[in-house]
């Protein structure tokens, strides 16, 4: 049983060795524009969804410690 796993991942090993420069192109250029586009696009969304999330959190802190300075 051992020797059959150690075939495999030799298998394996060597099947992965030998593919990847069938993949690889080394002219290719990906076009990343329209995602960056979007991303920009969304940029002042995500900030404000932020700061939303943020707020309460800090607000809950400061009341934590106020709390805290007044009744210690």
């Amino acid at each position: 049983m051992a020797k059959n796993t150690k075939l495999k991942v030799l298998f394996v090993a060597a099947l992965a060795t030998t593919a990847s420069p069938a993949f690889a192109d080394a002219g290719a250029v990906v076009d990343v524009s329209d995602a960056l586009t979007i991303i920009a696009g969304i940029t002042v969304a995500v900030a404000a969804i932020g700061a939303a999330k943020l707020a309460p959190a800090a607000t809950a802190v400061a009341f934590k410690w106020a709390k805290g300075a007044l009744f210690s």
